[in-house]
């Protein structure tokens, strides 16, 4: 039977070898490591893959013509062989599913390169060229005041009944599992930072994670009190519940093609700052409180509470977060990153279509400047045309010089 085949039985005796030698290196916790340390066991098994599937096919065929027995050598071999692929294939696409999302029917040549390039992908801790960080993070805090929160409650709640049952050597039991878990949400906590184009993730214990923004899927964004997962290339879980869902709303913001070939400069002459808005109803329940965004030519009213129609009239997407009222002026920040003042301008009047809001003309409407912008800045129309009302609020000290500058041209009252 071998001479028959042509050689076709070592080459899948020289593949089990390989399928054995690859199946040691991913089992086991540190496999990454090992992985990284032998990358020549996985090439081997890409580089042999047609061989093998020849010489099976050739085996199959040449044992249907001449009729072997089911248990010849040569079947019995073949078969425990197919039987460790079907094991490795199913152990590569476990530790597949540890980093990222897995889809489809299994395919052990396309999840092995997958997770080659997954383990070995190097990852810039600094931003590359062409990129700003947006936002950073430190989930240690909140994953140990809820880790703390928690065990607090539990040993309030068991340890009298673990005290009354056991003594003494189950309370302290109790309270080294509780100490434990503590420590566990500490250790597992990390730094995370938000740049236009990537999320990293760098754990204080463990390898740091980077996922590209534009791999993130349709509804690859799930928020929830303690903070946000994360679905595309790779698959994170922030757990920051301070500001979390703010980093879902940016996330959502910036995996969209609108912001692709963004400045990494933001665009000067915009002002967003909390008024109150009053003269005039508002259509479809928006609120009289929000944020105005102030351009040299005209001012936008953005209702509070109509954030989450805002974003999606920008994105164009139906699967977005719900935006809070606090956030709004976050995601005109992230539109300050647009190539020119035209597309700026062209979302800003989407989104106030879309949430209910106004905007006024500079020529339409009056300053009051009798005030100092710290203290207040009142917009008022002008014209029927663009309905009565006013915008009051005011900026900081950090903002009064740019708001000056922006209403140094608007028709005074």
């Amino acid at each position: 039977m071998r001479r028959q085949l042509e050689g076709r039985v070592e080459v899948v005796e020289a593949s089990r070898e390989r399928y054995a030698a690859l199946e040691s290196l991913l089992s086991g916790a540190r496999w990454k490591r090992r992985l990284r340390a032998q990358p020549g066991a996985l090439d081997a098994v890409l580089r042999h893959e047609a061989a093998f599937h020849e010489a099976m096919e050739r085996i199959q065929h040449r044992a249907r013509v001449d009729g072997w027995p089911v248990h010849s050598p040569v079947l019995a071999m073949s078969r425990d062989v197919w039987m460790l692929r079907s094991r490795l294939e199913a152990l590569v696409r476990k530790r597949l599913d540890e980093l990222a999302p897995v889809s489809g029917a299994p395919s052990l040549v396309e999840e092995l390169t997958r997770l080659d390039r997954l383990v070995s992908e190097a990852i810039p801790l600094e931003p590359i060229p062409g990129e700003v960080r947006l936002l950073e993070g430190d989930t240690a805090d909140a994953a140990f005041a809820l880790r703390l929160y928690v065990s607090i409650i539990g040993a309030l709640a068991l340890g009298p009944a673990a005290h009354r049952l056991g003594g003494e050597p189950l309370a302290f039991a109790l309270l080294s599992l509780l100490v434990a878990n503590i420590v566990h949400g500490v250790l597992r906590s990390g730094r995370y930072w938000l740049t236009s184009k990537r999320l990293v993730w760098r754990p204080y214990t463990g390898e740091p994670v980077q996922l590209s923004l534009r791999s993130i899927t349709e509804d690859g964004l799930r928020t929830s009190f303690l903070g946000v997962r994360v679905l595309g290339e790779r698959k994170l879980f922030i757990q920051d519940s301070a500001q979390g869902h703010l980093l879902a709303v940016l996330l959502e913001l910036r995996r969209h093609p609108l912001l692709d070939s963004a400045r990494t400069e933001r665009l000067a002459d915009v002002l967003c700052y909390e008024v109150t808005f009053k003269g005039m109803a508002l259509p479809g329940g928006a609120s009289d409180r929000g944020y105005a965004v102030l351009r040299p030519g005209y001012v936008a009213f953005l209702p509070g509470n109509r954030g989450t129609q805002a974003l999606r009239a920008i994105t164009g997407s139906r699967s977005s977060p719900k935006v809070r009222a606090g956030e709004i002026p976050h995601v005109i920040e992230q539109l300050r990153y647009l190539s020119s003042e035209a597309e700026f301008d062209a979302c800003v009047q989407r989104a106030v279509a879309a949430a209910g809001g106004v905007r006024w003309s500079a020529w339409d409407s009056r300053y009051d400047a009798s005030a100092p912008v710290w203290k207040e800045i009142r917009l008022e129309a002008q014209t029927p045309g663009s309905g009565q009302g006013s915008l009051s609020g005011k900026v900081g000290w950090s903002l009064q010089a740019e708001a000056v500058r922006l209403l140094a041209d608007w028709p005074k009252r």
